[in-house]
């Protein structure tokens, strides 16, 4: 079940469907779809992108928690940052008009009173709650005029600015580095474009959706319709079964839109330019000969980039890796318990020709306890065998003294008949 993040109220583990628990016409903050979360999906998870993108620092995380703090902005740098999607703001999942026109699209602030943005302007709670994927959307829906991203004069003042630069610059410069990569000329590129107001005309607060933009009036009775549903909301929520909440599965392996979306639209620019994808969309890992094949990997990695295979013979197993589906969080790397796993610098690999075999095991059958298990060298004994056959050597050992010695060909049933002899 998922859960808006409410005033001062920690959302814990269990549930995964998205709630709102605003009343009628108020402003929504962020939604959490706690499956959707690394941090409480995982506690091999350390991540903190949303709280550390929240300007006003109300934004906690925890291997067991989310909580927001009352005084949230709702504008939208934590699920702009957000790798999976699990976070979600309102206002940003909108589309250019499909008007032709040959002059700019403005990306404006909802601060802005309406009548000062152009008529097709696209407005947002902030510019800096819009994600690359959205820019790069943007950009391909209403090729070729450029994108604007409207600089008011206000962000430097505003409580949603928190770092040095303009709240936007660091996903433009993003975005303008991959679209050059893959062939959009200069002057084509979004930028910004400074048409100043007074700051007097500036609101101290983000306005709501309603307030914000214009909107016709299917879109107006949607959004009471929306908005009733949110004010019920903590009623229907309040009679969920806490028992069966802490009997549920681990989620399954999710898919991350914005990444696909993001990597289909790299795709159809690179050849309409006739340019190869950028290496630095696709994370690379690369595994030491440290590996067991414990399979931990690929049990832990959120969207399935990593996971088992086995040939079709029954021979050969091991870890295969999808570039295209990692969001390189790195679980994967904390999680193996021989450290085997290594995530590379950004650009270290290259563009993938569907998944890759990081690692190939002969699957042999132990000649102790008959389980197939896989194996990188020639040895026909299990390791959890292996493991016993130690643990009884180091036994015998100990009981009997270095003189008797041991042989590493003894059987494990003689070693065992050995120790109950002394009963």
């Amino acid at each position: 079940m998922g859960q808006r993040l409410g005033s001062s109220a920690a959302l814990r583990r269990p549930g995964a469907y998205f709630t709102d628990f605003g009343g009628v016409g108020e402003a929504t903050a962020p939604q959490l779809d706690a499956d959707r979360c690394l941090r409480l999906r995982s506690r091999y998870s350390d991540c903190e992108k949303c709280a550390q993108a929240c300007p006003t620092h109300l934004l906690e995380v925890s291997n067991d928690y989310v909580d927001l703090a009352d005084g949230c902005l709702r504008c939208g740098q934590c699920s702009a940052a957000c790798p999976t999607g699990a976070l979600q703001t309102e206002g940003f999942g909108i589309s250019p008009s499909s008007a032709i026109s040959a002059a700019p699209l403005d990306i404006d602030c909802w601060k802005v009173p309406a009548p000062h943005s152009a008529r097709d302007a696209l407005r947002v709670p902030c510019l800096g709650g819009i994600a690359l994927h959205e820019l790069v959307r943007w950009h391909t829906a209403c090729a070729p005029r450029p994108i604007m991203l409207v600089d008011r004069g206000w962000c430097g003042q505003c409580s949603a600015a928190s770092r040095a630069n303009h709240p936007a610059q660091e996903v433009l410069d993003a975005t303008r580095e991959l679209l050059a990569e893959l062939g959009v000329p200069e002057q084509a590129l979004p930028r910004f474009e400074r048409k100043r107001l007074p700051r007097k005309q500036m609101p101290a607060e983000i306005p709501d959706a309603l307030a914000a933009r214009p909107m016709n009036r299917r879109e107006f009775f949607t959004g009471v319709t929306r908005d009733a549903v949110r004010a019920i909301a903590p009623a229907v929520a309040g009679r969920r079964d806490e028992r069966t909440e802490r009997r549920r599965p681990t989620p399954a392996k999710i898919e991350v839109p914005a990444r696909l979306q993001l990597l289909a639209q790299a795709a159809a620019l690179g050849k309409q330019h006739r340019r190869p994808l950028p290496t630095a969309l696709f994370p690379a890992l690369r595994v030491s000969n440290a590996c067991q094949n414990h399979n931990v990997c690929a049990a832990i990695c959120p969207t399935g980039a990593l996971h088992s295979y086995e040939s079709e013979e029954g021979g050969v197993a091991g870890i295969a890796f999808d570039a295209g589906a990692c969001i390189a969080c790195g679980d994967c790397t904390r999680a193996c318990p021989q450290h085997a796993i290594e995530l590379l610098v950004p650009g270290a690999g290259e563009v993938p020709r569907g998944r890759t075999m990081l690692t190939q095991w002969a699957l042999r059958e132990c000649r102790d306890c008959g389980y197939r298990f896989a194996d990188s060298d020639s040895d026909t004994i299990c390791p959890t065998c292996q493991k016993t056959r130690d643990l009884a050597r180091a036994s015998f050992s100990q009981l009997f003294g270095a003189s008797h010695g041991t042989r590493d060909d003894l059987p494990i049933n003689s070693l065992a008949g050995s120790m109950r002899s002394i009963d």
